[in-house]
């Protein structure tokens, strides 16, 4: 198996001014990422994800660490020789050369065939949805096609590895999502092994088999989508996914109670005693209904209706809290911003963490 082995890799900034340290360091990363697997780098900017894309590109020199595909240490080897490829924000195309030139270019560098090379470039143009577009320039085509040109010019090499950054960042959001579907499909249909650097969770949350979560410079958390979501290891990374309900408090004889004394429960997690942040997805708090039982309930003021995607959500202040919680078109019409509304939260969904 090619898998890219990730060993303590770190990076620290020395100004070149006062020849005095950055503040900002990228701590020792440590990350095993499958041959065929999608694997994001999420974070906010300035946490260190490009940095740790390039230096897994070679672009940067680690100050400490390793790199390995399979049995092949790359950790010396130049970045020409690693046999990556690299999408960036923008295509960076060569706009004096033709379409079918600019995908075929990696492999006129390979010494390959012209013909062998034109063949190849013109059966990946068709991959991406751009049969026919070979004789045209850079300058002909939309953003989002001129990215589908880099796709298909990154690809063609066969590279071990394909490194992604923010690629589609700079397009309208119709565009990104087309763009989204046609790198999933391509990616399943070559196998190719992808890293992926992105801000938007969304992003992150649609296209990959695993994501790793960043923050000042460190590895945060790493799962699935599903995994990062449901059980998020810290606040931080709960905060960063979008999930605003976090309570502390404490948990005694299996039960919890929220320090501003808005929300008591039975717990149904087997937990000791001690001090918690109880985190709640805005799914779990839903409209209550009669004859429910096991959940917390609570009682609160509707600050805020947003409608989206056939589901309502709403800021609920309770006391000196504001929840999140989703309901239905139906729920919501019986409700109004500036009117009460009573809610429960059902236990089995909600996630504690003792930091």
């Amino acid at each position: 198996m090619s898998d890219l082995r990730i060993i303590d890799i770190q990076k620290r900034y020395i100004s070149a001014q006062a020849r005095e340290e950055n503040p900002f360091m990228l701590h020792p990363v440590r990350l095993a990422i499958r041959e065929g697997e999608f694997f994001s780098l999420l974070g906010p900017s300035g946490c260190g994800k490009t940095t740790l894309l390039k230096l897994v590109a070679g672009l940067l020199e680690a100050d400490g660490g390793e790199l390995w595909v399979g049995d092949e240490n790359l950790t010396n080897v130049p970045p020409e020789s690693r046999r990556f490829a690299m999408v960036f924000q923008q295509s960076l195309l060569f706009p004096h050369k033709t379409i079918e030139d600019n995908v075929a270019f990696g492999l006129k560098m390979q010494k390959v065939g012209k013909q062998q090379r034109l063949k190849a470039a013109r059966e990946m143009l068709e991959h991406v949805g751009l049969s026919g577009f070979g004789s045209r320039f850079p300058d002909e085509l939309s953003g989002g096609q001129q990215q589908r040109v880099a796709l298909a010019r990154a690809l063609v090499a066969n590279p071990r590895v394909l490194l992604m950054d923010e690629p589609f960042s700079a397009l309208d959001p119709g565009l990104r999502q087309e763009m989204r579907e046609l790198l999933s499909r391509i990616q399943k249909e070559f196998r190719v092994t992808v890293l992926f650097v992105t801000h938007d969770r969304d992003e992150a949350f649609a296209l990959s088999d695993r994501i790793a979560v960043m923050g000042e410079g460190k590895l945060q958390q790493v799962g699935s989508a599903r995994e990062l979501y449901e059980r998020p290891e810290t606040t931080a990374v709960a905060s960063f996914l979008g999930l605003r309900n976090i309570l502390g408090g404490v948990i005694e004889n299996g039960h919890f109670a929220s320090s501003d004394k808005i929300m008591e429960a039975a717990v149904h997690l087997p937990l000791s005693d001690g001090d918690y942040f109880m985190v709640i997805r805005p799914e779990a708090i839903k409209a209550s209904e009669n004859g429910q039982s096991g959940h917390a309930r609570v009682r609160g003021v509707v600050q805020e209706m947003k409608y989206g995607r056939g589901i309502y959500s709403l800021i609920v202040k309770v006391r000196k809290q504001l929840l999140e919680c989703v309901l239905t078109t139906a729920q919501a019409e019986k409700t109004a911003v500036g009117e009460p509304i009573d809610l429960f939260v059902d236990m089995k969904e909600v996630w504690f963490l003792k930091e």
